[in-house]
């Protein structure tokens, strides 16, 4: 038969002595702040890098309100990262090519 043994407590540390602390986390941006020193959607790093609307408007023909707006709507792709809207490299690259235009092409001439 063995023995079980009940855990102990962890006592608190008394006045004086170091106590350990926590990492503070690190608040993310607001929507409408834009960082420095982000890559550029198109590069490897920026693929899966996360943007705010501000940020992601930088390449974009849309406000970060429009961005918003339309993320909201369901009218584009985003990360949908609890209350927070944000846009990988990968959805602005998508939202640009969904409203890029391709030029006529010329018919041939009847000959």
């Amino acid at each position: 038969m063995t023995a079980v043994t009940a855990p102990r407590a962890t006592k608190a540390p008394a006045k004086g002595e170091a106590q350990e602390e926590a990492p503070k986390r690190r608040t993310p941006p607001r929507w409408d702040e834009v960082r420095e020193n982000i890559p550029a959607p198109g590069t490897a790093e920026g693929a899966y890098f996360h943007y705010t609307p501000a940020e992601a408007a930088t390449w974009l023909p849309f406000s970060k309100d429009k961005l918003r707006k339309m993320a909201h709507a369901r009218e584009i792709h985003y990360v949908d990262n609890g209350s927070r809207v944000w846009f990988s490299g990968m959805n602005i690259r998508a939202i640009s090519e969904q409203f890029t235009r391709q030029p006529f092409e010329k018919r041939a001439s009847a000959a």
